[in-house]
Parts: C-alpha cells; structure tokens; sequence
C-alpha cells in the first residue's frame, strides 16, 4: 500500500507542473506507481487526453482500487498495448470489454535498438568466453526462469536431439524452475546464469527461442532484441511474438508440439543459408518495422490524433 500510495508533495509538484505547461497531451509510462500520483493531479484540471502504456499481457485485478484509478479509470483516453495479441487477451474477457473499450487500447509496440554487427571472429571469442564450442549448434534464450516460460520444453527437445545441439540459458529465477530444466535438459543444458546488457551476447546463438506457454509474450523484448541482433527466432503462434516474427522468413512461429519443435531446430540447425538469410531478415525487420524512430512514427501520429479530436 505504502508504495502504491504516492506522498501529497509528488502529487502537488505534478498538479504545479500542469498548471504551469498546460500540456496538450499527458503521457504516463509504465507502472501504477507512476500514473497514480498523475491521476490524482489531474483531478479538477481541464480535460486533456491521457495515454497510460501496459507492459504485461496479465496484470489486471477489477478487486484492486490501484487499477480502477488507473487502467479502468474512463480519464485515460489511450491505453498503449505493446501487441494485438495483448489487445485481444483483454478484449478476450467479457469483464474488460466492459471495463475497457476496444477503442481506448492503441497498439504501441517497444522500440528496440539494433547494434552493429560483430564480426566472425568477435562471434566466435563471444562463444568461447561462455564455453559454447564453435561447432555446436546453440539454442539460446535469455529471461527469468519462472513456470510462464516453459524452458523445460525446449530443454527437453534440446536433449532429445542429442549432440551437437546444446541450450544455453541466461537469467536466473526460481529454484524449483530450474531444478526442471536441468532434469530436463540433461548434459545438453548450459546455464550461464545472469549476464548484464545480455542482448549483447544474443549473436552467439545459432538460434534464438522463447517456448512461453499461454497466453503467451505481450511483446517479447529479448527475441526482439535477438532478431536485431541477427538471429532467428523460433516461437509458439500465439502471443505478441507471433507478431514479430514472419513464419518461415524471420523465424519460426510453431504450434505448442515437442515434434514441431524437434523437426523445426533440426532443419534450422542443417541449413545454415537458410539460418542466416532469416537471420538478416528478421534485422531488417527490427530495423524497419521496430526502431527507435519507428516507434517515435507510431507516438507521433497517436498524438496528433489525439489533439485533433480534442480540438474537435
């Protein structure tokens, strides 16, 4: 409750600033503890249209008095959604749609920034300074380990293709999680454990995978950010990854089969033209599509909508 509840100073120094600016637009990011003290301010102000970004595709509790002044309160005009996977998860329930219009929810996905990049031989000291051999075929991942994330799926895939595939895990998480994914995944399992700026190391996998079990990625930051690296990505075909990646272009969006998965790395690992013309395709996905400036393109055109309607 303490960190929820924002202190009277917070909220005076927003209600000040407003005065002050008299925005056209007020965007709040992510978090309650960020757009309460917001929407406290604005109370009594002229009505200007708000935008409030979501990150996670769950989250919502219609019980919880944080959510109904800020998510479900009608003075926010825009609700950004990182995918319409994450749009159609909450329009999928009955109680949002009536909390909710279709009509608030904005798909805004995350910008993400594209490296340049390393050359062979930088790849190739990348994979020796984490232990993975140059002539394994490296399925990796970088996340928390929680249930959400059914790596165990994958490790046991890895398992059953035997060598020279291997399935590098970076993060770190739940004991029980990961005593799973080591039973699973056998002597074909790495675990590297946490790694700071981790998508830096992205290019060191053959491979790139994200097995999370329903509903699925709201976005999916890290296999965008393998993508913009360069790697191709294999998914499940639901949740907000489905829509980054472009089956059988920029990677692969399979159904929740462990023999789908086993065929799919199989003719992946054997083709490495095929791996690496996804692998530029899926950059210049990123690139085209996912950018900084892209993103920006998406924000701008919103708040001009925005304050066309307002002035209408």
């Amino acid at each position: 409750m303490r960190r929820y509840l924002p202190g009277s100073n917070i909220v005076d120094a927003i209600k000040a600033a407003v005065a002050e600016f008299s925005p056209d637009i007020v965007h709040i990011g992510l978090g309650r503890t960020v757009a309460l003290p917001v929407m406290l301010a604005l109370r009594g102000t002229p009505r200007v249209p708000v935008v409030f970004a979501h990150g996670a595709i769950d989250g919502l509790n219609i019980l919880s008095p944080f959510d109904w002044a800020t998510y479900f309160n009608r003075r926010v005009t825009r609700l950004l959604l990182p995918s319409r996977a994450h749009v159609n998860n909450w329009m999928g329930r009955q109680i949002f749609r009536r909390l909710i219009d279709p009509g608030r929810c904005h798909v805004h996905p995350h910008p993400i920034e594209v490296l340049p990049s390393p050359s062979e031989d930088e790849r190739s000291a990348l994979r020796a300074g984490f232990g993975l051999g140059a002539d394994e075929i490296v399925i990796g991942t970088v996340c928390s380990i929680r249930p959400i994330k059914n790596l165990a799926f994958v490790a046991d895939v890895v398992r059953r293709l035997g060598a020279p595939f291997v399935f590098a895990v970076v993060g770190s998480g739940s004991a029980a999680e990961t005593a799973l994914i080591k039973q699973a995944g056998g002597d074909r399992l790495r675990l590297l454990g946490r790694i700071p700026d981790a998508r830096r190391m992205m290019s060191a996998f053959d491979i790139y995978v994200t097995p999370t079990r329903l509903p699925g990625e709201s976005f999916g930051l890290a296999p965008a950010e393998a993508m913009a690296a360069g790697v191709p990505v294999v998914t499940m075909n639901f949740g907000g990854t489905a829509e980054i990646v472009e089956h059988g272009l920029s990677g692969l969006a399979l159904p929740f089969n462990q023999h789908a998965w086993i065929q799919a790395l199989k003719l992946l690992a054997d083709d490495e033209d095929r791996r690496r013309a996804m692998g530029m395709a899926a950059r210049e996905r990123i690139a085209a599509r996912f950018s900084a400036e892209a993103i920006a393109g998406n924000c701008y055109d919103l708040y001009v909508n925005l304050i066309g309607q307002k002035a209408s």
